[in-house]
């Protein structure tokens, strides 16, 4: 092959490795995930058990109104908090010298406001454990 021929063979390559490789490295993936369930469910019913229909279904999620809560009342504060700190640093002398360091300041502490805000509010709230706001993750 002479140059003029790898100048050409070489952007195809690249685009095919692009596109190609990982569609089919998740092609092979899925092939192995339903192999894999496949000879769960049966070896399941070679020892006699009934596999469950619907093992693969995701179980339903209840909404969470404490994740909601925490989540606006944090977003909030977090938008007054910059609006606050935007508007001291360009019409008050205080934050001239370091308007990013007092912005986040001003940030932060709207935020802090904000997490004591919701302590207040679901303090004596019946059913609330703090365990219900580890479900945001999922």
């Amino acid at each position: 092959m002479n140059a003029a021929e790898l100048g050409v063979l070489i952007p195809i390559i690249a685009i095919i490795s692009i596109f190609a490789l990982p569609i089919i490295t998740a092609l092979i993936l899925i092939f192995k995930k339903i192999s894999s369930t496949h000879k769960e469910r049966m070896g399941l019913i070679e020892q006699g058990i009934i596999p469950p229909e619907e093992s693969n279904k995701k179980r339903e999620r209840t909404p969470n109104r404490y994740v909601s809560l925490r989540n606006g009342i944090v977003l909030i504060s977090l938008g007054i908090g910059l609006i606050v700190g935007f508007l001291i640093t360009s019409n008050l002398s205080i934050g001239n010298t370091s308007p990013f360091f007092f912005i986040v300041a001003t940030t932060v502490l709207f935020l802090g406001i904000g997490y004591a805000l919701f302590y207040k509010l679901t303090k004596d709230a019946k059913g609330y454990r703090d365990s219900d706001l580890e479900d945001d993750a999922e």
